[in-house]
């Protein structure tokens, strides 16, 4: 048993040597990456985690803000009272991405953002509100039944089907027909 142990590691020593192992790229440079870039990559990867951001300023964490929602914001501004009057910047950016306005309206950009977002959803209230309203009339018009004359004395119209009343007899034949089926029916019953 030993000679073929011998013989499979002779083997694999033949195969190891005539591969190449790649063992990453030699030729790259690795950049040091200041502490304070690397928390602030930290930061803007986490935003919904931050809390209190201490007496940090808004240009130091500028990059986190930018990658802020509206929501984001409003959370921030409002743990961090000494933010409130320098996120302006911030919320410009927004409503410029989100609703591409460039002047300002009213006192400050959060509160057009929000009367912005205020107007979207009511022009989508009203947008599917008209619609549904479309499709109820519209189904309301296929429902009905219309009376065509087509030519003739006011009596029957030709070549005019019309849809059977609900819960009634369609025409005299099965009327008779089905009189006859429920008499008998009700003999048996008795």
């Amino acid at each position: 048993s030993s000679g073929i142990n011998a013989e499979y590691g002779d083997r694999c020593l033949k195969a190891c040597n005539n591969w190449d192992i790649y063992s990453g790229n030699k030729h790259t440079k690795r950049e040091l990456v200041s502490l304070k870039e690397l928390s602030l990559r930290v930061l803007s990867q986490n935003v919904d985690s931050m809390y209190h951001v201490g007496n940090l300023t808004a240009a130091v964490l500028e990059p986190a803000f930018l990658q802020c929602n509206a929501e984001q914001l409003n959370l921030l501004e409002y743990r961090n009272t000494h933010l409130k009057g320098t996120m302006e910047t911030y919320w410009k950016k927004l409503v410029e991405s989100e609703f591409k306005s460039k002047a300002l309206i009213g006192d400050s950009w959060k509160t057009m953002y929000w009367d912005l977002v205020i107007e979207r959803k009511e022009k989508l209230k009203r947008l599917t509100n008209s619609i549904s309203n479309a499709k109820l009339e519209k189904e309301r018009a296929d429902s009905a039944v219309k009376h065509i004359v087509v030519g003739g004395e006011g009596g029957k119209s030709r070549g005019v089907k019309r849809p059977a009343p609900t819960g009634s007899i369609a025409s005299s034949k099965s009327g008779t027909l089905m009189k006859r089926v429920l008499q008998s029916s009700s003999k048996w019953r008795r």
